[in-house]
């Protein structure tokens, strides 16, 4: 893994104004991610940790500060697709099939038919849905569903994958395999990840780092390396370093003024 850091926050505050009430969001982040890490943001509902993907995403700007992606700043990163988003809903287009759904970004940017077909079918190996590229979303079943999503998302090239609870609707069966793929395509990507998520072992059987942020304003609370060694197995979630590891971060979360304990 290089030490280079792919994403760079400085100062970033983001307030929200409404009426004559103004709502603090983020306060005072600072946040270096190097090339290659998989950064968990984990912290209680209303935290920010949603807020900060959106603005690394440039779905929202921030009141104040600046943000680097890849050397770029996120209008620039963004128009070059040097990233993907995945959301907690797939956000599927119910009359595409799974293939066109993959080529869909492509077909925005004017990838011709022949190009962008080479790699949806790239993308669906990787996740391993080639099968089912002529199915339609409906046919799927959730975690299938969200697959799709990140093919399409990956389905650029992109170095940084943002990804907003991505597995937070399925049950926890579905969660954990998915969890594993994720890990997988991960590693055969060396994609740079950014994931948000309330769950505390969720966190720490992806994640090479959990940035532990706190509510109400949302700051950056603490930083904890995941030691753990990957490929991270089912077996790796009995292990006695998977329980220490998160006994640490439910420790320092609950250190943390919260308004709501993540699980």
């Amino acid at each position: 893994m290089s030490e280079a850091a792919i994403i760079s926050v400085r100062g970033v505050n983001k307030q929200f104004t409404g009426g004559n009430r103004t709502v603090t969001a983020l306060e005072d982040i600072d946040l270096s991610i190097k090339r290659g890490e998989f950064v968990s943001l984990l912290g209680p509902s209303g935290c920010g940790k949603s807020t900060l993907l959106r603005v690394l995403a440039d779905l929202t700007e921030p009141t104040s500060g600046t943000v680097s992606l890849n050397g770029k700043t996120p209008g620039a990163a963004r128009t070059d697709r040097d990233y993907g988003m995945v959301f907690q809903q797939a956000g599927l287009f119910e009359w595409r099939t799974v293939q066109r759904n993959v080529e869909l970004p492509l077909q925005v940017a004017g990838v011709d038919k022949q190009t962008r077909r080479a790699k949806a079918h790239e993308m669906l190996e990787l996740v391993r849905l080639s099968d089912f590229s002529r199915h339609f979303p409906w046919q799927l079943s959730g975690g299938m569903q969200q697959r799709v999503a990140i093919a399409r998302a990956l389905s650029a090239d992109p170095e940084i994958l943002f990804m907003d609870e991505p597995l937070g609707a399925l049950d926890e069966m579905n969660r954990e395999r998915l969890q594993g793929e994720l890990l997988r395509i991960w590693s055969d990507t060396q994609t740079t990840v950014v994931f948000v998520t309330h769950s505390i072992s969720e966190a720490v059987f992806l994640s090479s780092r959990i940035v532990v942020m706190s509510a109400r304003p949302g700051r950056i609370a603490a930083s904890i390396d995941v030691d753990l060694p990957y490929p991270r197995t089912a077996a790796t979630r009995t292990t006695e370093a998977f329980f220490a590891k998160v006994t640490e971060v439910r420790t320092t979360l609950h250190g943390v003024p919260v308004e709501q304990a993540a699980r």
